[in-house]
């Protein structure tokens, strides 16, 4: 029964809605109905999934039992995820292991509640005994059963707020926000947040727009009792030149170094330009006790300020009531699946692809082989680069691909007399020298040694490099003699 709720028309049709508005629709329209609407559509779908979850799980469990239990807690989790303070940050994180999610407390999302109606009248309408064949339920579960569960993980695009602009305005660094996740702002009418600072410490949320016809943007600002010391922002770079001989002449006052910009880009799989998105966009100075703070907007990177004193820091952002901090420009192993994935794949291909020219026999197909588990390893590689469950999916693919490969690889040339016994071992080392080697540098580069990611591109190169000229020279001395060939024997009749 509860299998028949799910892939029951109305169940489908909103785990299809729910995916669509999603995915497209709140990015496209964003808003009441877009928001509103993938609260009915979950509710509408959601009982029947999880009964389904907990047949599945217990067997024995009854049926209308499950029914009743998971529309119960459903509707209770719902609640509790909207209207209790903190239970929407539990939900986001538990949704985050899926895939980076953001979902927001809102009490008036409880209107959605009655679809729960819709939902217990389908399973009502799932009672009445239908004619179906196995072949036919089973096809309908084949089908729904994963977009429902997409369906489920599907939640509301994640914030990624950023600062376009810092305005002066009344004493205060006024800091203009958006969303970035719908890209950059088109004009000033697009900013949907924004705080007031005076010391880049203690904020004051405002509602946007703060002021109705905002200066001009400003990417060069001079101090107003100095006119003398001027500033400007690097245009597509994080980072803020300083003159101090009216702008005659620029010298570097603050930056964060490319290749650690390139890691910041890494944090958000969606960030489609760094060079739009990671830059200084906006200065503003502000008059304080002891000198001046200039203020610059950078965008996703939230606020960089240079102190009266002298000392430039990156503090965050404030957004929606919450304080951001600045991401950090070094995290040792993070943010490098692409290169770990790499990694293996040069391991593999160094094994599978550098024993072939020491076998005797088999070679053409070990080469198939070979170039299966290399495959896998690069599908493996490129899917890091893809976000969400379209990355997973090739993830996967890619294992099982390298995986066959590698068994089909050892099944084919398991046994071939030519190549000496202890060069097998040796160039299994060997790859995975070289494949701890690539790891290793690009460790460093998330560490910040070195900087430049170009630089641990070529280290990683070189080490690779370095591991195939030790593989030709482990095949050339560990090809044992040619294989004996196999006797031929010819029959012949006689006369008796």
């Amino acid at each position: 029964m509860t299998l028949a709720w799910l892939t029951h028309p109305v169940s489908a049709v909103a785990v299809l809605v729910l995916l669509v508005n999603d995915h497209l629709l709140k990015a496209a329209a964003p808003g009441v109905v877009t928001g509103k609407l993938s609260d009915v559509a979950g509710l509408v779908f959601a009982p029947a999934l999880v009964a389904a979850l907990c047949c599945l799980l217990v067997p024995r469990l009854p049926a209308r039992w499950a029914a009743a239990g998971s529309t119960v807690l459903v509707g209770v989790a719902f609640a509790a995820v909207k209207a209790v303070p903190g239970g929407a940050d539990v939900a986001s994180a538990a949704w985050s292991v899926i895939r980076p999610s953001t979902i927001l407390a809102d009490p008036t999302d409880l209107l959605a509640l009655p679809a729960l109606g819709i939902a217990w009248w389908v399973r009502g309408r799932t009672l009445t005994p239908v004619v179906s064949t196995p072949v036919a339920r089973g096809v309908r579960a084949a089908v729904v059963l994963p977009f429902a569960v997409l369906g489920v993980a599907a939640t509301s695009a994640p914030d990624y707020p950023a600062v376009d602009r810092v305005v002066v305005v009344d004493g205060q660094v006024r800091a203009m926000l958006y969303n970035a996740f719908h890209g950059l702002p088109d004009g000033d009418s697009d900013l949907d947040d924004a705080a007031a600072t005076v010391d880049g410490v203690t904020w004051t949320a405002l509602k946007a727009p703060v002021t109705p016809d905002l200066p001009p943007r400003a990417t060069n600002a001079c101090v107003p009792d100095r006119p003398d010391v001027c500033y400007r922002v690097v245009p597509g770079r994080l980072a803020v030149e300083e003159s101090t001989d009216a702008g005659r002449t620029w010298r570097m006052s603050w930056q964060v170094a490319e290749g650690r910009r390139t890691f910041l880009a890494r944090r958000d799989s969606d960030l489609r330009s760094p060079r739009e998105h990671l830059s200084a966009a906006e200065v503003a100075i502000l008059p304080a006790d002891g000198g001046y703070r200039v203020f610059v907007a950078n965008r996703r990177d939230g606020i960089a300020v240079r102190q009266p004193d002298g000392a430039w820091q990156r503090i965050g952002l404030s957004y929606a009531g919450k304080t951001w901090p600045p991401a950090p420009l070094t995290a040792p192993g993070k943010h490098i699946w692409a290169e770990y994935a790499l990694a293996v794949a040069i391991g593999s291909a160094l094994y599978v692809l550098g024993l072939l020219p020491a076998l005797s026999r088999r070679r053409v197909l070990a080469g198939f082989a070979a170039g299966t588990t290399v495959l896998g390893a690069i599908v493996v590689a490129l899917a890091q680069l893809v976000d969400s469950f379209l990355g997973l999916g090739f993830t996967l693919i890619g294992m099982g691909v390298g995986v066959a490969g590698l068994v089909w690889w050892i099944a084919t040339v398991a046994g071939d007399p030519r190549p000496r016994p202890w060069l097998w071992p040796t160039q299994a080392a060997l790859a995975a020298a070289a494949a701890a080697g690539v790891i290793a540098t690009f460790y460093g580069w998330s560490a910040g040694h070195p900087d430049a990611y170009s630089t641990a591109a070529g280290i990683a190169g070189a080490v690779t490099g370095a591991a195939v000229a030790g593989t030709v020279v482990l095949v050339l001395f560990g090809r044992g003699p040619a294989a004996r060939p196999e006797p031929e024997y010819e029959w012949t009749t006689s006369g008796g």
